[in-house]
């Protein structure tokens, strides 16, 4: 698989523009500075500005937002406080206890500041006008940042209650927040000529932006549309694939370890020789490892078949093994100048291999569990539409056993959507079992999971939708070819993602007759909408066959992966950009659904 084209969109320049924005802000806040970021907030921000660039505008260190203010920041008689958030109420309810824990006295010598991010909103002004602090903040500004480059193809919101919010809740604030970011991609790469949906949040979206773009007519800007399609997926549509494990080396990493702000972390021991373990007086720090495209074989090896990851490496390995060897070939001094400039890089490719190699054998080890394999097979077993209309024994054995609740409602989930719905009393019987093995509070959790359209009543007269989705789209593919593959099905290794499967068709003109007879099968409405496009702009020809897939409510690593490779392989020579309302797997996705029990319970990111 070779490297995935970048020609035609550039995503640099966001970073670019949030950091000057972000900079501008901390001008208006005076003299020395400490920042308080929503934990949210943090890690999205590292891969926007380096801590070296704060520093040289006065920041002098950096917390956690918490309920109180630390004695350092009164000690050190810093001026400026400033706390970076998003628009929520809890974040509001904590910076009213943060400011509350500061003498009157001490307050007086303090300017204090709110960052919303990416707007704020009236429901957290209110509430600081309730607490009577609003008058504490010398500003109170907004940061516009809505969709964050994680690298040149793929940006996020970074929303990861997105789908809860739009499915339990009939919140659409993230779908508002998508409009407005696809709005701001409209105002640098031009109107989107055509926009193609499928699923009531992509209708609600692209109703949204007309609204947007009609309100904002007068003050449009005749830009060469960049960008030819917009295609627009409700998570909803498509639910087996974020259930079903990902076999890509990058998913891998995910499934096992996850990935947060582009790096995960894995046991430092791995990454050192015996030799070196013996040296540590101290006990040996777990290392986190930035994983993008900036790493040139991870770049390419992020998006292969794990079976086909040692293969590559190997190949990898004796290829900078020849390049060290040119030395020795080296008669002239013109030729061990080339060498010597070739030497970063070599040097560089070296160290990455060594990382990998290291991450590789730590994702083999897991994977090469008995248990792991099982899961596997149980998942291919079900997504094939095999005895899905009853119990299944596997299933049941693993809640007597109360192995992982999550383990079991991935594939209880998959069981459900592969069959069209639960029987009545298949259903009945896994709930009875789940809240025995599990507590009384997953009742909520099986509420959510209805909502969802994860975990439901199959109806009298079955529709078959699934198994009419499988066979005519061709989503499980029998021996399929890991190391060399021909399909995007080699994402799990026998499973083609239908939402890819769909974008495939909707960036072709021949295939969207073809799709109108899928809709009935999956949750709609399907649109495909032509925007007009001013007088200027309709003399503009198009620069390139681009298309901005956006996931509403989350996509995986694994479809990330399955969109670079239909671009290499795209009939009509399609690039693609990927935007998501968050970065998600199987696991992430259920532990915005499951009540918890406990405070204990709640997944960090939650907290």
């Amino acid at each position: 698989m070779g490297d995935y084209p970048t020609d035609g969109i550039k995503l640099s320049f966001i970073k670019d523009l949030a950091r000057g924005d972000l900079l501008d802000h901390l001008k208006l806040c005076d003299g020395t500075k400490a920042i308080f970021w929503d934990p949210k907030l943090k890690g999205p921000f590292n891969l926007i500005i380096d801590w070296a660039v704060l520093k040289q505008h006065g920041v002098k260190k950096m917390f956690e937002l918490q309920e109180y203010i630390p004695d350092e920041v009164i000690e050190n008689k810093w001026q400026s406080v400033i706390m970076l958030i998003r628009p929520n109420l809890p974040m509001i309810d904590m910076i009213h206890k943060a400011i509350r824990s500061v003498s009157v006295a001490q307050r007086d010598k303090i300017d204090f500041h709110i960052i919303f991010v990416s707007r704020k909103s009236t429901m957290c002004t209110q509430r600081l006008e309730k607490y009577n602090i609003i008058g504490e903040f010398k500003n109170i500004l907004e940061l516009e940042l809505d969709l964050i480059p994680f690298d040149h193809d793929l940006l996020t919101l970074e929303h990861p209650l997105g789908f809860k919010e739009m499915c339990t809740e009939l919140d659409d604030s993230c779908l508002y927040q998508v409009s407005r970011s696809l709005m701001s991609l409209q105002s640098y790469f031009g109107f989107f000529p055509n926009i193609i949906g499928i699923g009531p949040s992509a209708a609600k979206v692209n109703k949204m932006i007309q609204r947007m773009r009609k309100e904002g007519s007068a003050h449009e800007k005749p830009l060469t549309p960049r960008i030819e399609n917009l295609v627009l997926i409700d998570r909803r549509v498509d639910l087996i694939t974020p259930l079903s494990t990902q076999l890509t080396y990058e998913g891998l990493i995910d499934e096992l370890f996850g990935i947060k702000n582009n790096a995960a972390t894995f046991p430092g021991k791995s990454f050192l020789s015996e030799e070196e373990q013996a040296q540590q007086e101290s006990e040996i720090k777990p290392k986190q490892i930035l994983l993008n495209s900036n790493d040139t074989i991870y770049n390419v090896a992020r998006d292969v078949n794990f079976n086909a990851l040692g293969p590559f490496l190997g190949k990898k390995a004796k290829q900078i093994s020849a390049a060290y060897n040119e030395k020795n070939d080296a008669k002239s001094l013109q030729q061990l100048k080339q060498f010597v400039s070739k030497l970063p890089h070599m040097q560089a490719e070296r160290k990455s291999l060594e990382i990998q190699t290291a991450i590789a054998g730590l994702v083999k080890n897991k994977i090469d569990n008995r248990d792991f394999r099982h899961t596997l097979g149980i998942e291919q077993v079900l997504r094939e539409g095999i005895e899905v209309d009853r119990v299944n024994e596997d299933i049941e054995e693993m809640i007597y056993k109360q192995e992982p609740l999550k383990k079991v409602l991935r594939l209880l989930c998959i069981q459900c959507i592969a069959a069209d719905g639960l029987k009545p009393k298949v259903l009945e019987f896994y709930k009875r079992e789940i809240i025995q093995s599990y507590g009384y509070h997953h009742l909520i959790t099986f509420d959510r999971l209805e909502k969802c359209g994860l975990m439901y009543m199959q109806e009298k007269t079955p529709k078959k939708s699934y198994p009419i989705l499988r066979s005519t789209l061709n989503l499980t593919v029998s021996n399929v070819n890991e190391r060399e593959p021909s399909d995007i099905a080699y994402v799990h290794s026998g499973y083609a993602p239908l939402t890819v499967r769909l974008v495939n068709w909707m960036t072709q003109r021949s295939g969207l007759k073809y799709l109108a007879d899928m809709v009935k099968h999956l949750p709609g409405p399907a649109f495909n909408d032509h925007q007009k496009l001013s007088t200027t702009q309709d003399r503009l020809e198009h620069s390139d066959n681009h298309t901005l897939v956006y996931f509403l409510g989350g996509c995986t690593y694994a479809e990330v992966s399955a969109l670079r490779f239909l671009a290499q392989h795209h009939p009509n020579n399609a690039t693609f950009t990927i935007a998501t309302t968050k970065l998600i797997n199987g696991n992430s996705l259920l532990d915005t659904l499951i009540e918890p029990c406990g405070k204990e319970n709640i997944p960090d990111f939650l907290t």
